[in-house]
Formats: C-alpha cells, sequence, structure tokens
C-alpha cells in the first residue's frame, strides 16, 4: 500500500530499520497535507505515534527525512517506470510511455504526488536527476531524428511543467480520458515532432478510469 511505502520495504527487519520507516511514511502523509515548508519534526512524530527524542534517533533535521522520502519514493516510481521501458528503444515511445506511467501512477498514489511534486521544487538535487532521465531520452530523440530541438534547461522546465499539470489535474477530480494524451502529443510537439505524427504516438494510450 502506498500509505506503507517504506514500512512494506522494512518488513521483516530490525526494530530501528522499522521505526525509521515508519517515521519516513509519516512524513510523506504529513507533506501530502501541509507541504515541505508547512511540515514539522512535530508533526512527523504525533503522525508516526513516536516521541521527538525518537526522530533524531533517525534523522538530523527536517531536510533529511524529507529528502530521504522524496528520494525513496522517485526511486520505486523509477523502477517502475523502467521495467516498462526496459526494451523500447524510440526515443518517442520512451517519452510517452515515461510520461503516461508517470501521471497514472502518481493519480494513483496522491500522497507520494504531493511529495514529489513538491520535492521538485524543494530539492534541486532531485530536480537535477530527474532532468538526467529526461535529457538521455531527448538526446536520443534527436540521435534518431525524431525530435529536432536544442536540449537545455528551459526545454526541460517546459516539459516537467506540462506533467506536473497533468498530474495535478488528474488529481483535482474525474480522469478527463483525452488528459494523458493530450499531455504526450503536447510534450512531443514541443520536441519538434510534427502534429500528425504526435497524435500517432500518442494513440494507443489507454484512457483513465
Amino acid at each position: 500500500m502506498h500509505d506503507r511505502h517504506f514500512q512494506e520495504l522494512s518488513a521483516g527487519r530490525g526494530k530501528r530499520e522499522r521505526t525509521r520507516s515508519a517515521l519516513l511514511d509519516a512524513a510523506v502523509s504529513v507533506v501530502a497535507e501541509k507541504g515541505m515548508d508547512g511540515a514539522k519534526i512535530t508533526d512527523i512524530t504525533t503522525a508516526a505515534g513516536m516521541a521527538n527524542g525518537t526522530f533524531y534517533n533517525h534523522f538530523n533535521d527536517k531536510d533529511e527525512i524529507l529528502r530521504t522520502a522524496a528520494y525513496g519514493i522517485a526511486f520505486e516510481v523509477s523502477r517502475q517506470i523502467d521495467a516498462e521501458m526496459e526494451e523500447i528503444e524510440d526515443a518517442a515511445a520512451r517519452v510517452v510511455t515515461a510520461t503516461s506511467r508517470f501521471i497514472a501512477i502518481l493519480a494513483a498514489a496522491p500522497d507520494w504526488a504531493a511529495v514529489l511534486l513538491d520535492g521538485a521544487d524543494h530539492l534541486p538535487e532531485m530536480r537535477k536527476d530527474l532532468y538526467k532521465y529526461l535529457r538521455g531520452d531527448i538526446e536520443r530523440g534527436v540521435a534518431q531524428g525524431k525530435f529536432d530541438v536544442e536540449v537545455n534547461t528551459f526545454l526541460l522546465d517546459q516539459v516537467v511543467a506540462l506533467v506536473a499539470v497533468a498530474v495535478r489535474a488528474r488529481l483535482r477530480g474525474k480522469p478527463d480520458p483525452s488528459l494523458t494524451p493530450q499531455v504526450c502529443e503536447s510534450i512531443l510537439r514541443l520536441l519538434g515532432m510534427s502534429p500528425a505524427r504526435a497524435r500517432k504516438a500518442c494513440s494507443h494510450i489507454a484512457s483513465p478510469r
């Protein structure tokens, strides 16, 4: 379950690891409610049912636990997406697969979405890591003749902004079946594909339920 992700990972391990995992899950729930700026250590320990002193046995400060939680979630989302992209060589298909799966995973896990979206704004190193993977697929597309763009930070900012808008829209209410294909198509057109080719590349995306 998403709300016990870290505790599931630590099942069967020692008490120290299980306590640390419970604090991480509590941090995720607090960030989802209050954001990274609004989250306090006391909020996290209260959500975990622990004393403040216990927190400092595992983390130095709020920044450390929030960074650890964000990277842990990012790793799991990346693992799921990478598993589906392992055999995909075409850059356009890789971008569409990664984008559509990222939106779907976070739409099903609102707490994860809150942590990752907030983390991208508050943790520069996390945003840099995200851009590294995105840049790789775009540069692959340029080499394959699929994309016609200069790969720079401004371009990556635009792609990430489109994905973030889609995730937030999915979380706000009933899914719009056309939203994810529209976002994927917009990204491909931003990368230099023609409208017809971009539309064709996104035609297989399943509608959300």
